[in-house]
């Protein structure tokens, strides 16, 4: 257990040493002039603070330590009882001075009549030199001063030269000292002296720590106190520890970490046992929260019309973090059920299997089809705030559009990399996100058909304000098809844009080409890009500018050399603890006659990008 500091300018001073020169600020003569004390009712005065370059942090603590006019003491009935109680503030000043290494420091009180039987409390303060630290030494009394394993100095702890021998950088200090301690090996040093001895005509300090290491440790076995149903075998392997490793605090700390990230558990300890010979067992107390869940949402586009969306989750499902996620979502244009699952620390710590199959019926201008699919993979954290995934899919579909009646057997490689660099999923207003997505498909369509999907998508957010008030964000989009030709693809795989998490002001997938009755065909390429400017006017309730603008092409790649289709409108953010509730009105602002409405709304949750 770390050794616990006392307030900040008592801890330092006590530990000083030093005949730092009497503070003779209650015997300083009074500005005002002599009166009878004599009771008058409460005195009416004002406080102030007088003195040159005084730092406003440093000017902030001194105004703390004043208490005259504050708290609810009452203030004094008479001139003496003023004079005795500014002293008392000057005295509580100079300790915070010496706190902050002002050790030749003064405040001295002066209280001065002013008209209308008022009086003004003038604390005028004198900073001096600031007291630097020379020499910052640490000895072990229960062990030889010339163990390897053990900092000496402060700079082993990041004490830079010049640094002022301020109360909390000493405590800073003391307390980094126990921790690198606690990092190699012993579990429970203690701080047995702190002496910090002021030269003051040198304006320089020399700080020692006294600090009682004990014997080297090593981990022992892991105790589980538990009542839920997690495996303990599976809590043991998210130790970052086994027994018999030397003792590191750090270690410990990551443990605790790595359960608590797994979103199983509402409380989580890890307690340091007695020693038992050179091992320090570890007991861990755990308490589950629920495992279950339920969720339903609702989305609403002018284009698009209702939807209702639901889930029920289990993220325990079998006793070792294993998530199973259902879907049933019912809308206008798609009726679809799923079911996910996730068994993290898959044959290793940053790896977990996954398993999806869905079943839907989509109807849309583009085409209306039937499919199943069911996919296997693995996904591994690459980086804190990176992942890649990897996996194999085989899918039925069944698809009518304008071209006929197409049937489907694929399977594929689905391949994707994610980088999220944001600080919220739902509400981000800084950072950066990319997602890159490639899956080869083989199967047959009626004739052996061979194609590749490519697409890639990017968002970036700067924020501005302090709370922050505005923030820019910006999305592009980009991908290709390699395939020889649109019916090989089946619809729901094929590229679209338009619609409200696409380019708003154009009907869902309306963006693209158009078949003989301006119906979407689906496409082999596309390129979108957006910008919002997001002002949020209060804590609840935010406006929203947005400009989206792109196409999909029926060919390789995007011709940007065709008019690209441009949509802007406004929005309403009413922000809630799961996110911002979405309203967006867009128009298209290069209408296409006969094709495209005045303008489109859509209702979600959280924001468009």
């Amino acid at each position: 257990m770390r050794g616990a500091a006392a307030p900040l300018s008592l801890a330092l001073l006590a530990a000083l040493g030093v005949a730092a020169a009497p503070s003779h600020a209650g015997s300083q003569p009074m500005a005002a002039k002599a009166h009878a004390e004599k009771p008058s009712g409460e005195l009416e005065f004002t406080t102030r603070i007088e003195g040159r370059k005084i730092p406003d942090e440093l000017r902030a603590l001194l105004e703390d330590a004043i208490t005259l006019g504050k708290g609810k003491a009452p203030p004094p009935p008479t001139l003496g009882q003023l004079r005795r109680r500014a002293t008392g503030d000057a005295n509580r000043m100079i300790q915070v001075l010496r706190s902050e290494s002002y050790y030749n420091g003064t405040a001295e009180p002066v209280i001065q009549e002013a008209a209308g039987g008022r009086f003004d409390v003038v604390y005028r303060v004198s900073l001096g030199p600031r007291t630097m630290i020379r020499s910052f030494a640490i000895t072990y009394p229960d062990h030889p001063s010339d163990e390897a394993s053990l900092p000496h100095d402060g700079a082993a702890l990041g004490l830079k030269p010049g640094r002022a021998a301020r109360a909390q950088r000493v405590i800073d200090l003391t307390n980094a000292a126990l921790a690198q301690l606690e990092n190699r090996g012993h579990p429970r040093p203690k701080l047995a002296e702190r002496k910090v001895v002021v030269d003051l005509a040198a304006n320089e300090a020399d700080v020692t720590l006294a600090i009682e290491a004990g014997e080297p440790r090593r981990f022992g076995e892991i105790e589980i106190e538990n009542k839920g149903r997690t495996k303990p075998d599976y809590v043991r392997s998210l130790a970052r520890f086994k027994p018999g490793d030397a003792y590191d605090r750090r270690k410990a700390d990551e443990t605790v970490a790595a359960l608590r990230k797994t979103g199983l558990f509402d409380q989580v300890s890890l307690e340091t046992g007695e020693a038992v010979g050179d091992a320090v067992p570890q007991k861990l107390t755990l308490s589950e929260r629920p495992h279950r869940s339920v969720g339903v949402g609702a989305t609403w586009s002018s284009n698009e019309g209702p939807g209702v969306r639901s889930f029920w989750e289990h993220r325990n499902v079998l006793g070792a973090g294993e998530k199973l996620h259902l879907d049933l979502n019912i809308a206008e244009i798609e009726q679809l059920a799923g079911a996910h699952f996730n068994k993290p620390h898959f044959l290793r710590d940053d790896q977990n299997l996954l398993a999806d199959f869905e079943i839907a019926h989509e109807d849309t201008d583009a085409y209306r089809e039937n499919r199943v699919k069911a996919a296997i993979g693995l996904a591994r954290k690459l980086r804190p705030n990176l992942d890649a995934s990897a996996g194999v899919s085989f899918e039925i579909e069944r698809t009518d559009d304008s071209t006929g009646y197409h049937a489907y057997e694929l399977f594929g490689l689905p391949l994707t990399m994610r980088y999220d660099g944001s600080n919220n999923l739902l509400d981000p207003t800084e950072g950066t996100r990319l997602a890159l997505a490639l899956t080869p498909y083989a199967g047959r369509s009626g004739t052996p058909v061979a194609f590749t999907k490519i697409e890639t998508t990017g968002t970036a957010y700067w924020s501005f304000g302090t709370r922050p008030d505005l923030t820019l964000a910006f999305r592009g989009r980009y991908g290709t098809m390699l395939a020889q030709k649109t019916l090989d693809v089946p619809g729901s795989v094929r590229f679209y844009a338009g619609g409200g998490g696409s380019i708003r002001g154009y009907a869902y997938q309306l963006v693209g080409p158009l078949d003989a009755n301006n119906k979407p065909l689906g496409a082999r390429s596309v390129f979108e890009a957006s910008t919002e400017a997001r002002y949020r006017i209060t804590r609840e309730i935010g406006v929203v500018a947005f400009l989206d603008g792109g196409n999909a092409y029926s060919t390789l790649t995007p011709k940007f050399n065709r008019q690209l289709q441009w949509g802007a409108g406004l929005g309403l953010r009413y922000y809630t603890p799961i996110g911002p509730i979405r309203a967006d009105v867009g128009v298209p602002l290069n209408r296409r006659h006969g094709i495209d409405d005045a303008f489109q709304v859509y209702f979600s949750l959280g924001q468009a990008f």
